[in-house]
This record gives structure tokens, sequence and C-alpha cells, in this order.
């Protein structure tokens, strides 16, 4: 091999790493031209490097200078010490690393001392954060460049570029360099720097504020270093973010974690991750991995000098402390040093810093600390003008925070309720309802303090307000067309494909591993696909009291919403008029209250002896006190708090005798209140394999002439999309799986697979009610801050009015009478609230059948 071919070798090193290595290793590294063979071991040290063996790497480039200063091209060595130089740095010797590439571009001139330039600058602005030196040797490089026809370091010159402008805050700019870089690198048949380019598009965009576009570039970028058997540290620390950013703590710490040990690490590169983990651990509540992850991470930025970079360490370590119940005093006395060291660092996470030492000083609650309380809220208050949501929310929560230690109740309010417009907007730009569900958890401190402000008010109408202000709005906000992605749909049958060789190898007892591998890699390709999904810029309205009230007193209905308040449960009661407000005890209570009511339900469906009446005694105590007493015969709408959703309402004493129907909050009630069927077409579908054989199915259609029956091999998901789409009631009898791991993949089991959550976000228009009579077919997850995910969630989220479904397990002969008894009241004109009360009645004096009754519920009109 000639030297103008070794030096093609190492120009496109990048390009396929192993190639390269594999070339130079058999070709070059013997060659007797020095020249060329100071270029293998230069090449093999990169690789090396790239690769996390760092001391291997640094030997192999020593000993490609030496045969460099022996080669008669004056530009031999030069390029060298520049590799070198680069290689220091990365491995925490910054400054050492930075003196060969000045002394490299001090002996070069033209297109070698271009590419020495561009090097530098990733050290400059990458390692060191000097953005301007960076600018100013790429603005040289690129004039050096000009002309020569390297299209390689033209397009890292232009990669830089975009890194250094977004850093200065030329978005635009930077965009612009990132996408030349991506089309030159795409040109030249560089698949690694095409999947940095991609990287870099998502890195601009989440800065831009733009989540969606952020992670479907990541996850582009993702599977291109996938493809190339690569782990890019750096998409990864991105995407970790982007994911927190979007509420989604167990991803981020998920892909954090994977990186950890998919390759040999640079220290570098393992401190960075570490710190990834441990803000990823402490937004998943797993306080003991966050602690640990951080404590070992800032002692590697330590050691390597990085003492910046290591305060944000420090951060997470004393805020999972904290979060572990562990001495304020102490800690107190580390969150004083650290907000001194990122104040002198102006770094982006002092307002974080500056809220955890105001919680801390309020529990050591001296004067000193009291002062010094007062002083970081006024100081983190000043970041409610910042740039990113995030952030602004934080500075709106210090001034909340102030306004509450002053006893100003009325600008409590207003700083909350300004904070969570920010993120409003926010979760506008979203079009995931998972995404859009799971980031209210970033509000959950705000709508908190609102909350407890407006009960300490003693106004009741504020506090209903305030209890709905943060509630199941994503549930309200409207679907988004992205759902209709055709590649979605294409997706969900491959997905569905998958399911049926799944089944049929579990019935014929094969090994399935690899089967359930593509399960899941399928479902995480659907995921993916609606996380990117674009939100409509519309935001959740407020509750309108009066609009409340009058809807209320039209229907003779009662509103019951509960609420939480530090762990004790407050009830909301409107109705004829007015809001009246009641303390009804522990929300624990309350919790252990509904266990015990679903249990005694299975007991009872099991034909076990099982103490109803106890049951609903026990949970009218806990969840309801006297709200409803003197109500007389009204109907009641129940609105619980989202771990109260799944509540058998009609085993209470009081609310045993009228129509009771729950729903996410008051707002979803107003809107399915008002909502109309497309039509007055009734379809009754039944999937195959149910213990009844769906046998109210028949029973039903028997007795209505106009009722259509899908059922059999005829029931396939495409079949009973069809008839789902715009139908004024739809009764599905099919075995019902509710994921908790994912709520959103819970699926009904119909002829051809499954009927995902996800397939009903295809509808053109949503059926008016729906009746599902499988077992736990109702079962919600809370998620975020008071947000649901599940079928039932689903379908009202896209404007179906109200859905009647199981909360625990029922009996299949039992269930049979309960749904006859329910469809020949609605045949009768009533609503969903009214036909499950006749059910009831109907199923009394016998426990299986009342039990089986009082598993069902009805969310929605």
């Amino acid at each position: 091999m000639d030297r103008a071919e070794a030096d093609e070798v190492l120009r496109t090193v990048f390009t396929d790493l192993a190639a390269a290595r594999a070339t130079a290793e058999a070709e070059l590294v013997a060659d007797p031209d020095p020249h060329i063979a100071s270029i293998g071991h230069q090449v093999v040290g990169i690789v090396l490097r790239e690769l996390g063996h760092a001391d291997r790497a640094i030997a192999e480039l020593r000993t490609a200078l030496r045969l460099a200063r022996r080669s008669d091209d004056a530009e031999r060595w030069p390029d060298v010490v520049a590799t070198l130089g680069m290689s220091l740095a990365l491995t925490r010797r910054v400054s050492e690393g930075l003196r060969h590439l000045d002394h490299a571009a001090a002996a070069l001139e033209g297109l070698p001392r271009g590419r020495v330039l561009v090097r530098r600058a990733y050290v400059t602005g990458h390692l060191m954060a000097r953005f301007e030196e960076t600018a100013t040797d790429l603005r040289e490089a690129r004039r050096l460049f000009a002309g020569a026809g390297d299209e390689v370091w033209e397009a890292r010159a232009l990669n830089l570029q975009g890194l250094a402008d977004a850093k200065l805050g030329s978005l635009d700019s930077a965009a612009e360099a990132f996408a030349l870089f991506g089309e030159l690198s795409a040109r030249a048949g560089h698949p690694l720097e095409v999947a940095i380019a991609r990287h870099n598009v998502g890195w601009v965009s989440y800065l831009r504020g733009d989540l969606p576009q952020a992670l479907e570039a990541y996850a582009d970028a993702r599977a291109q270093f996938d493809a190339l058997g690569m782990t890019s540290v750096d998409l990864v620390l991105d995407q970790a973010t982007s994911y927190l950013a979007g509420g989604l703590a167990d991803d981020a710490l998920a892909v954090a974690e994977q990186a950890l040990v998919a390759r040999p690490l640079l220290a570098r590169e393992r401190a960075d991750l570490l710190v990834s983990v441990a803000e990823s651990a402490l937004a998943a509540r797993d306080w003991p991995r966050a602690a640990s992850a951080a404590d070992e991470g800032a002692a590697l930025m330590r050691a390597q000098s990085r003492r910046v970079p290591s305060l944000e360490a420090d951060l997470f370590a004393i805020a999972a402390r904290t979060e572990m119940g562990l001495p304020s005093g102490p800690l107190l006395r580390r969150a004083e040093r650290l907000v001194h060291r990122m104040r002198e660092a102006s770094m982006p996470q002092l307002a974080q810093a500056l809220l955890l030492g105001a919680r801390l000083a309020r529990d050591v609650r001296s004067p000193r600390a009291a002062a010094l309380a007062a002083a970081w809220l006024e100081e983190a208050s000043a970041s409610r003008h910042a740039r990113t949501h995030a952030v602004r929310a934080l500075g709106w929560l210090a001034l909340a925070q102030r306004r509450d230690a002053a006893g100003d109740r009325g600008g409590v309010l207003r700083a909350c309720d300004r904070g969570l417009r920010a993120l409003d907007e926010h979760r506008a730009t979203l079009g995931s309802q998972e995404l859009r569900a799971v980031m209210t958890g970033h509000g959950g401190a705000l709508a908190e303090l609102g909350t407890r402000t407006a009960l300490a008010s003693g106004d009741s109408r504020r506090l209903l307000q305030w209890s709905e202000r943060w509630r199941a709005n994503a549930l309200v906000l409207p679907s988004t067309a992205a759902a209709h992605d055709p590649g979605t749909a294409t997706d969900l049958a491959a997905l569905r494909a998958q399911h049926q060789v799944l089944t049929a190898a579990r019935a014929q007892g094969e090994r399935t591993d690899q089967l359930q591998a593509r399960v899941t890699r399928l479902e995480q390709l659907v995921r993916r696909r609606l996380l990117h999904a674009r939100g409509t810029g519309e935001t959740a309205s407020t509750l309108d009291v009066a609009e409340l009230l009058d809807a209320l007193r039209a229907d003779d209905t009662v509103l019951v919403e509960l609420t939480e308040v530090d762990g004790s449960l407050h009830a909301l009661v409107a109705g004829r008029g007015r809001v009246r407000h009641l303390h009804v005890g522990d929300a624990a209570s309350a919790a252990k209250a509904v266990d015990f009511a679903l249990f005694s339900l299975r007991q009872a469906a099991r034909g076990r002896r099982a103490q109803l009446d106890v049951a609903g005694a026990r949970l009218q105590r806990a969840l309801l006190g006297d709200a409803l007493d003197g109500r007389g015969a009204s109907r009641v709408v129940v609105s619980g708090t989202s771990t109260l959703q799944g509540v058998p309402w009609g085993l209470l004493p009081a609310l045993a005798d009228r129509p009771v129907t729950s729903t996410p909050s008051a707002r979803l009630w107003l809107r399915a209140r008002s909502a109309a069927a497309q039509t007055d077409r009734r379809v009754m579908l039944v999937g195959p394999g149910l213990g009844s054989g769906g046998a109210e199915v028949p029973a039903v259609a028997a007795q209505d002439d106009r009722a259509e029956v899908l059922d059999g091999d005829r029931a396939t998901v495409a079949a009973s999309l069809a008839a789902l789409d715009g139908a004024a009631l739809v009764h599905v009898a099919a075995h019902g799986h509710f994921r908790e791991d994912s709520p959103l993949f819970s699926s009904l089991t119909l002829a051809d697979g499954p009927l995902l959550v996800h397939d009903l976000q295809h509808l053109t228009h949503p059926p008016h009610r729906v009746v599902l009579s499988a077992c736990e077919s109702g079962v919600m997850a809370p998620v975020g801050d008071q947000e649901l995910l599940g079928l039932a969630a689903a379908l009202l989220s896209m404007g179906t009015a109200g859905v009647v479904s199981s909360l625990a397990e029922v009996d299949d002969a039992a269930t049979v009478e309960v749904m006859v008894a329910l469809h020949a009241a609605l045949r009768e004109g009533g609503g969903l609230g009214d036909a499950l009360l006749a059910a009831r009645q109907a199923s009394a004096g016998d426990q299986v059948l009342a039990a089986t009754a009082a598993s069902f519920t009805v969310v929605g009109t």
C-alpha cells in the first residue's frame, strides 16, 4: 500500500473502525516505510481510544510518533502529535493534551493545520467549554478547507461549529451546520458521521423545546449507532435527559444503566453516565441507587479535575439523601457549599440547588436557617423568566413558597398557577397520551402547594378549582392526528401477528423466549413512534364552577370530588347550587378499605364467604364519611384521586340505591355529558376463548332485534374496530389483559390477536358508550401526578361518553344475568348509571350475583 492509500485509511478511519483497524494491522504497521507504519499505529491508536482502551491507545500513538519523526514528511509528526494530544485530553490529561495540540498547530499550515484546529476545537469546546476559542479555530479551519476538496474534515468542522453555535445560543446557525454536516457525511458514505449528525439535530430540537422531534431524532440516531455495533455515550446522555424532560424516568434510567455495561468506558464516560443514572434514579424514586451513583460519579469527576460537573452529582447525592430522610443539619451544610460553588460557576442547576437547600433549611428550624431559606427562595424565584418550561416552573415554585412563608395566599395561588401554565405550554407540544400523562409529575409540587393553600383559605369553590387544576388533564386534551400514522398501524399489525405465533408456541409447550423478545421489540417500536407524535398546541381549560353547578342542577346530580392534602382525604360535594367541603379522614385508610372491598368481591365471586356489607360500610366511612347525608335520591357522580379510581361504588350503602357513576375529573364529566352518539347503531362483539363463551351476547341479542352480533372467527381486530367506529353502544365480551408495566399495551383478546389501547386511537369516531364484561377490564394505572392510563382512560380521552367495566374478578354465569339486566334497562332509555343500578337491584339476594354486579362500575355518563 502506498502513502496516499495509507493516508486515505487514516482520513476515513471513523467510517468503519473495525475495518480500518484490520487494514492497519494487516498492511500498515509492519511496512518498512516509517511514514506508512506511523499511520498504521495512529489508526490502531484511534480505534483503541474509541473503544475505551485508553492506555493501549496512548502506547500506540507514542509508537506512531516515534516512527513519524523518522519520516521524510515534515507534516507527519505534527499530525500524530495532534491525535496524541486529543487522546490525552480525552483521558483527563486535558492540559497536557492541549499543549500537544498547540505544538502541532504551530508546526503546520494549510490543510494539515486546519485538521489540527478542528481537533483543538473539540478539546476547547467539548471538554473545556471555551466556546469562543472553539468558534475562532473553526472559522480559520473552514477558511483553510475552502476549495481544498476534503469533505471529511469539512464535515467534522461543521459538526463542531454546530455544537459551538448551540452553546453560544445561535440555534438556527447550529441547525444549519448540523444539516450540512449530515449531507456531506451521507454523500461521502460515512454512516457514523450521519448518525452523529442525526443525534445533534435532536439535541437542537431539545434545546428549542420540541421534545417529540428530539425523541424521534435520538431514536433514529440510536438505531444507526446500533447498526454499526457502537454505543455513543453522548447520545445516551442526551436521550436520558429528553426522557426525563418528558417524565419518563424509568426509560431514562434504563438507557443510562445499559450504557454502563455496553462496552469498556473511558473514565470520563463512566463518570458522566453515573451522574445520568443518579438523576434518573432520583426521578424514578430509587433513592439508594441515586445516592450511590451520584457519589461514585462525583468522586470520578473530582479525580479528573472536573470540579464544575461534579457539582451536579453532589446535587443529586444531597437530594437522594434528603428523600431518604437522613438528618437535615449535615445535608444543609453540604447544600450551602453546593449553592456557593454553583453560583460561582453560573450553573443552570442552581435553581434546583436553591430549592433543595431551602427545603432543608425549613426542616432545620433555626433563625439562621429561616433567613437562609428566604434568601435562597428569593434568588431561585428569578428562574421564572428562564427559557425552558421546567426551569420556569421551578422559579414559580420558589416564588410560591416565598409567598407562602409570608402568608400571602392569593400570591401563592397566582404563582402556582403561572408555574403550571408553563408546564401546560410544554405539554401542549406533546401528542403522546403517555408523555402528556407522565410529565405532569414535574408539576406535582406546584399543584400540591396550590391545593393546600386553597384548603387553608376556607373557600370550597376555590378548593374545587384547585383539586381540578392538575387532575386528568391528559384525558381532557384532544387526541393527536399522529395516532393515525399508517406506519403505526403496520407496526400494530406485525405485533398482533407475533402475538398469535407466541400464543400458538405456548399452547404447544415450545420455548418462547425468542418470540417474546420479538414481541417486546415490536412494542418498543410502536411506543417510540407514538412518543414522537406532535401535540395540537391546545391546553386544558380550567374548571368553571358555575357551569358545573348548572349542569348538576339540570341533571339532579351531586358531584363528590375527593382530594388528598398532606395524607388526609377531603370531599368536595357540589350540587344544588353550592359546594360544600368536609374532611373525610386518612388517605391511607381509604386505600386499605378499597383493597379490602376488592378482596371481598373476589371471594364472593368464587363462591366463598365474604362480608360485602362490612366492606361497603368500611368504604363509605373511609371515602365519603357523611358527604351524602341529606342528599335525597339524587344521582351521584364521584371523582376520586388517581389512586382511588378502582372503587366499587355500588357497594357503599349510601350509593347502593342511587344511579352512581365515576369520572377522573369534573371537567371530563362535563365533556362526556355533552357528547352525543354519531348513530343509533348497537353492536355486540365477542371474542373466542372467554370462559362463559360470551354467553351474555346471544342472551342480550335475543331480546334486542336491533343488535348486531360479531362473534367467533369473525370477531377480528379489523372487524371489531369497524364495528366500534361511531357506534352508539358496544358490548365487548373478550378476555382483557391489563399491563401494569405499560398500560397502553393493555388489550382485549379477539379472534386474530389482541386489540390494544393503541388500536383504538385509529378510530375515526369513538363509540358513544362501551360495555366491557371481562374481569378487571376497568383497571387504570395512576401515573404522573393525578393522571390515568388504561383501556377505559383511552376511550374517555377520545370522546367516549361512558364505559361500563369490571374492577375485579367476576363469575361468568352471574355476568350473563347482570349484563342481561343492564341492557334491558338501557333499552328503556336510561343512562349507564341507571342501567347498572337496575342490574344491582336485580341481583340482590344472591351473594355471587350481588358481588358480580358490584364489581362493575361506570366511568363517564
